[in-house]
């Protein structure tokens, strides 16, 4: 959702109706996940997608029917369904698709919790005879089921029947901190913003902290790493990246890092600068399960060399981390 919103800003503001097509659910394998949406304006503009193309024209149908003043609809679509068969899901799962118009006064209040870095859920009802409607709350408006997926950014499906509702969850940007204001470190930055996080790129050392080093970068600070861990807002789905190389400050920014819940932590560095340092962070009192949390050498092991080549590396580790992290909480496979 978030990706089409300036769009759905744009058709409001201009007076253009729209159907909105959401991801709900999936089971087994589906291109895209729960929230992601796709939007059929009345002048036949289309953003978005929700499946990667293989089911949307008749999905495209479900939203021309709701603009010619038909009811909300959720559609199913499955490999053993013959109607999703003939407009081909070709990925061996299911997925179940809500179709309904627009609400523009929605749409403005999702767009101002986007720019607002605010934690927000959109919750609709999908099922029943109230199908259709929708209600923005925060965490402490909604009830237990629902504030858990907002307070998580999770979006999904809850309760069942004719009580079935779909919470779409709006949260700030989950965050990436840099250390080090290396050369690498500039690239990770790139690739963190690419993937959608709030970045921070901190060092000891102001000559190396500039914004012409790191335009990329949501924030610069000039601080020893551990410090700025110490105070920094750091949850489950923030992402911490030592770069530094250097006992003197990755020892205790690891430390630090490892005193947080923060879902990926990596550290650069050889394999024998690696055991060194691990030897060293055992004499500070971890064990082998702390180790565990960090991942170094840092990225996947694919022989990148180069800054941006690392930088990719870095950030495919950091989602198969995410990700599996999610699935673990979720209860699903990935």
């Amino acid at each position: 959702m978030r990706e089409i919103l300036p769009m759905l800003e744009e058709w409001s503001r201009t007076g253009e109706r729209a159907a909105l097509a959401t991801v709900v659910s999936v089971e087994r394998s589906a291109p895209r996940g729960p929230g992601s949406t796709m939007a059929l304006a009345a002048g036949g503009a289309i953003a978005g997608s929700v499946t990667g193309g293989c089911v949307e024209p008749d999905v495209v149908i479900a939203s021309e029917e709701v603009l010619a003043g038909g009811s909300p609809r959720l559609r199913e679509y499955g490999i053993a369904d013959e109607e999703a068969f003939e407009v081909g899901l070709p990925c061996g799962g299911a997925v179940r698709i809500f179709v309904q118009e627009m609400d523009p006064d929605v749409v403005a209040r999702l767009t101002a919790a986007v720019r607002d870095e605010e934690t927000i859920g959109v919750v609709t009802r999908i099922a029943g005879p109230r199908i259709g409607e929708r209600v923005v709350t925060d965490v402490a408006g909604a009830d237990p089921e629902a504030a858990a997926l907002i307070r998580a950014g999770r979006s999904g499906a809850i309760g069942a029947g004719d009580e079935e509702r779909f919470v779409l969850a709006v949260a700030p940007r989950p965050r990436m901190y840099v250390f080090g204001a290396i050369d690498f470190a500039a690239s990770v930055a790139s690739v963190g913003r690419f993937l959608g996080y709030h970045v921070t790129v901190c060092d000891a050392r102001a000559a190396f902290v500039t914004p012409e080093r790191f335009p990329d970068a949501d924030e610069l600070v000039v601080r020893w790493p551990h410090e700025l861990i110490a105070e920094a807002p750091i949850d489950e789905r923030s992402a911490i990246c030592v770069l530094t190389h250097d006992a003197k400050f990755d020892v205790p920014a690891l430390l630090a890092a490892l005193g947080t819940p923060a879902g990926y932590i990596g550290a650069m560095g050889s394999r024998r600068t690696t055991a060194r340092r691990e030897e060293r962070l055992r004499e500070e009192g971890l064990t082998d399960r702390d180790l565990a949390r960090i991942h170094a050498p840092i990225g996947l092991s694919i022989g990148s060399k180069t800054p941006q080549e690392v930088a990719v590396a870095i950030g495919a580790q950091i989602i198969q981390a995410m990700r599996t992290g999610v699935d673990q909480i979720a209860g699903v496979a990935s």
